[in-house]
């Protein structure tokens, strides 16, 4: 019986899974662009095989060739797919250090091999089926989490436009997360970017109301669009795969009963289950990227707790220069013989 998953197992898993997917996306563009994909395909494989050690509790001093993991693991199960990873190990060592591109039919070969290998061996030796662990565990970000789990719950009965619409609200609370101040930290979110638009804003540019007003309606709408993208883009979030996603993804509107609605035109009912799970691997990567802001947020909220309510004004201080005054410079004109 394989050892019961404990938390770190499982984030471990899912950070596999996640390289895994980063790979196929890479494998999807043009050279020499998708032999990134070879990378990430190796980095997924090692760090398998190293959750694969600890969760069998094999006793390793330091971190073994990648080949040798093959030798290690197998007194306790003997894993597949030794001359295969040994072609993948070959080609990311001729990419890393010669230079050689590898070819279309080498990635699809090691995509192939790695689906196979992990769907084999992780059942066996997890308990679990490869597919059913859930990326979204890596995610901080509490109400995207929880909407990219909600959203899944359509995907798994084949709902995709209901299930994208939720993909949509989980990476609109993903930038509101950062955006807002849902906890007392020193200063405005520096992922803000000023106040949003809304529509009732006035004075009104909507309808009729957008008659004699069309230069303000005009510059509203850049307002909105440009915030919207540099919020983005200052969370590291990768902005031609969200055009993609905003193409795929229906727009869901709030309404002032609560309620939040999309139009399901004929486009929304067609997406697939490929278009979801790009969609979902995509918001799940934005998140992990935007992660790296959860630092800047801790910093504010750890000034404000030093500043906050003092007992008396904070002195001042004037800046003076270097320590000890100013060195004295010898004035030396270009035209100076030196």
């Amino acid at each position: 019986m394989a050892p019961t998953l404990n938390a770190d197992v499982v984030q471990r898993l899912a950070y596999v899974r996640f390289l895994y997917r980063e790979g196929i996306e890479q494998s999807r563009q043009p050279a020499p662009l998708r032999s990134r994909a070879i990378t990430s395909f190796h980095d997924a494989v090692e760090n398998y095989l190293g959750t694969v050690t600890q969760h069998l509790g094999i006793d390793v001093n330091k971190a073994p060739d990648f080949i040798q993991y093959w030798a290690l693991i197998k007194p306790e199960f003997e894993l597949p797919k030794k001359d295969s990873m040994k072609r993948l190990n070959d080609a990311r060592v001729a990419l890393k250090h010669n230079g050689t591109f590898p070819s279309e039919h080498q990635i699809e070969q090691a995509r192939q091999t790695l689906d196979d290998f992990f769907t084999t061996v992780t059942p066996k030796v997890f308990g679990v089926d490869f597919d059913s662990i859930d990326m979204v565990d890596l995610l901080t970000q509490p109400d995207t989490a929880r909407l990219v789990r909600e959203a899944q719950t359509h995907a798994d009965i084949g709902d995709y436009s209901m299930a994208m619409a939720g993909l949509a609200l989980a990476f609109d609370a993903l930038l509101d997360h950062y955006a807002r101040r849902d906890r007392p930290m020193a200063g405005e979110s520096p992922f803000k970017f000023g106040e949003s638009v809304y529509i009732m804003d006035e004075p009104r540019v909507d309808g009729r109301n957008a008659r004699g007003n069309t230069r303000l309606k005009k510059l509203s709408e850049f307002a909105v669009i440009t915030q919207r993208a540099m919020r983005a883009i200052s969370l590291g979030i990768d902005y031609t795969s969200l055009a993609r996603f905003r193409v795929l993804a229906p727009t869901v509107s709030a309404y002032a009963n609560g309620s939040k609605r999309f139009v399901n035109l004929p486009s929304v009912q067609a997406l697939t289950a490929d278009d979801y799970d790009w969609a979902r691997h995509f918001v799940i990567e934005s998140g992990l990227r935007a992660s790296r802001a959860d630092e800047i947020r801790g910093i504010q909220e750890r000034i404000f707790a030093q500043d906050w309510n003092p007992p008396e004004p904070y002195e001042q201080r004037s800046w003076t220069g270097p320590v000890g005054g100013t060195p004295e410079t010898e004035e030396v004109s270009v035209f100076d013989e030196v």
